[in-house]
């Protein structure tokens, strides 16, 4: 069973707790293991204490990437693109994750 990481827009999205628990719900419902940032980060930790234990669980602990499309910029969900394409870990939308997961 893979472990994907959930990437997405969460600073600038007001959106985002409402879209980080449907995306992590439609997966684990999908039968993946899923690593969500709002899951491991605390409320009072600042960017770069959150961006530490979210690269690290990206790294270590997920086999892919999970993307949550979004018009919101994000410089975190850009750099854990970034670190997952040079790690060559697979990277899709979590719609295409979860079709993925249908056609097996």
């Amino acid at each position: 069973m893979k472990t994907l990481y959930l990437s997405g827009a969460i600073t600038y999205n007001p959106n985002h707790k409402q879209d980080f628990e449907r995306a992590y719900k439609d997966l684990t419902e999908a039968g993946y293991d899923v690593i969500s940032p709002l899951r491991i980060c605390r409320e009072n930790w600042d960017w770069k204490v959150c961006r530490r234990q979210c690269i690290k669980a990206l790294t270590l602990g997920s086999d892919a990437v999970a993307v949550i499309p979004s018009d919101y910029l994000s410089a975190g969900k850009e750099l854990e693109l970034h670190i997952a394409q040079s790690l060559d870990m697979p990277v899709k939308t979590v719609e295409d994750w979860i079709s993925y997961k249908g056609d097996k």
